[in-house]
Parts: C-alpha cells; sequence; structure tokens
C-alpha cells in the first residue's frame, strides 16, 4: 500500500508505513507526530480556563491516531522493540484521551476520585 511513497516531512527520504491526516509517514516521523498531537490535545496537562476545543475534531484524530498505530504493529514487519512499546504507548494513550473526550464535563482526576474510598482521595490529591 506505501510502498512507493515517501515520508511527507522535509529532508525525510524514508519509506512511509501509514498515513495520518492524509499525509504519509515513516515509522519515526508517525510515532513523534502522535506523541506531539496526543500530548497537546491531552486535557490533563492543560491548565484551567483554555479556550474550548473542537471535540469531534480531537476525538476524530485520536480515533485515526489509534487505528493507525495498531495498523502499523500488525502490519510492520522490522519493527523493534522500542518501537513497538511506542505504538502500545499510543494506543493505550489514546484510549484514555477518547473516553476523556466522550466525557468533557468531568475531569479525569475527579471521575478517578469519584469512584473511590476518602484514603485513595487524599493519597491522589497529594499527587495533584
Amino acid at each position: 500500500m506505501f510502498e512507493d511513497k515517501i515520508c511527507a516531512v522535509d529532508f525525510c527520504d524514508g519509506a512511509a508505513v501509514t498515513s495520518l491526516a492524509q499525509q504519509d509517514f515513516c515509522l519515526n516521523h508517525f510515532i513523534d507526530l502522535c506523541y506531539e498531537n496526543l500530548q497537546r490535545i491531552d486535557p490533563r496537562g492543560q491548565k484551567v480556563g483554555r479556550l474550548p476545543l473542537n471535540l469531534p475534531a480531537l476525538r476524530a484524530f485520536v480515533e485515526e491516531c489509534s487505528r493507525r498505530a495498531l495498523d502499523v504493529a500488525l502490519h510492520c514487519e522490522d519493527l523493534d522493540n522500542l518501537q513497538r512499546g511506542r505504538l502500545l504507548d499510543i494506543l493505550l494513550w489514546a484510549g484514555e484521551l477518547f473516553l476523556l473526550l466522550r466525557a468533557p464535563t468531568r475531569g479525569f482526576a475527579d471521575s478517578i476520585l469519584q469512584e473511590h474510598d476518602p484514603v485513595l482521595t487524599r493519597l491522589a490529591a497529594r499527587h495533584f
């Protein structure tokens, strides 16, 4: 599917292994792009009072990112353990974000703390 395509990143002549947002990427640039965008949209790392986001577009990106990461993990033959681990990390992170973006009115920490006892709540409050 990507045999004749090269990475869309300037000055990269690596073979494309997947596409994301209608652009073809080599494995390393795909992984870097996923990490960069997942971190940018993760509400757990954002300050309170940020501008409203386009939730449908964010959900679509997270879903595409996870689908592509799974596809790469299953079909690329020359992955080393670090690359496999990073793809798994992207899948897990995208799964968490997909759930968070489905219920934007509750914060991640709030939803976790409401489901547990007061001791866990106090312990977790020290880390936030």
